[in-house]
């Protein structure tokens, strides 16, 4: 087996433990399947073999808490519901179906539910492989583009870990899947698949920062439907996560396995 390093990335996130990393940017908005082909200077989705985070908390809120004049999140103001402010692993938790129960007394807090909300402790662990034409291409220990080439199955990749400190990364490049003129350095207003979602980078008070104090990630995106709720409501949330990464190649050879961005999905189970 031999290692493969790339030379030149897109901005994408979370694949580096410094900062984003840079190469030419993609022709399409839209990120496709791989289906077995080493991609030519763009990047296809795969699912991870691990991608692990631990979640901090998660809350539905009626009003955006993190609007762009703020540098904290209003939970209060915006009349948020938190479902868990526990840590706890994604991989271990999430999967098993686990139920985000709403409080059964909504008397102060009752109402259209237009947000979803969560914060990320900014530490990623990620394994990977894929078959491309004759060879296996997995993650190794050492990150994202040191990539692993063999004639033989690797079943069991490597794990490398990976943060988030800057979106724009360390050139201060607009980031293609930002918008607003490319995102800030602590904020990002993700579009991609199809799917918005604003990203911010918070310090361990939990305050807008980038950086190596970015300690956390706060992610938050709009609820599909909105979900009404009151006194007589029901129900509970389950959340879905797409552990989806990005293989990046150049037609020859796989180049790069990185974190693509996230999607979380809530959805209101009702039991009326």
């Amino acid at each position: 087996m031999k290692k493969i390093s790339g030379i030149n990335y897109l901005l994408v996130f979370l694949t580096s433990l410094l900062s984003l990393n840079i190469r030419p940017l993609y022709s399409s908005a839209t990120t496709l399947n791989c289906v077995g082909q080493i991609p030519n200077k763009t990047a296809c989705l795969i699912e991870a073999n691990k991608l692990k985070l631990r979640i901090r908390r998660i809350d539905i809120c009626q009003k955006n808490p993190f609007p762009s004049f703020r540098s904290t999140a209003d939970y209060v103001g915006s009349k948020c519901i938190n479902l868990t402010n526990n840590n706890f692993e994604v991989e271990n938790y999430l999967v098993e179906n686990k139920k985000f129960d709403i409080p059964k007394n909504l008397i102060n807090q009752k109402g259209e539910y237009k947000y979803f909300s969560i914060i990320l402790e900014n530490k990623f662990v990620v394994s990977a492989n894929y078959n491309a034409g004759n060879y296996f291409w997995a993650t190794s220990k050492e990150g994202p583009k040191n990539i692993i080439q063999s004639q033989k199955n690797i079943s069991n990749p490597d794990e490398f870990t990976t943060k988030l400190t800057n979106w724009r990364g360390k050139n201060n490049l607009d980031n293609k899947y930002c918008e607003n003129n490319g995102g800030t350095p602590s904020r990002c207003d993700v579009q991609y698949n199809g799917y918005r979602m604003l990203g911010v980078g918070l310090d361990s008070d939990f305050v807008e920062t980038s950086g190596k104090k970015t300690k956390y990630m706060f992610f938050m995106s709009e609820l599909s439907p909105t979900v009404n709720l009151d006194n007589d409501t029901k129900g509970f949330f389950r959340i879905d996560f797409k552990k989806n990464l990005e293989v990046f190649g150049n037609k020859i050879a796989v180049k790069s396995i990185s974190i693509a961005p996230f999607q979380f999905r809530a959805r209101f189970i009702s039991e009326n």
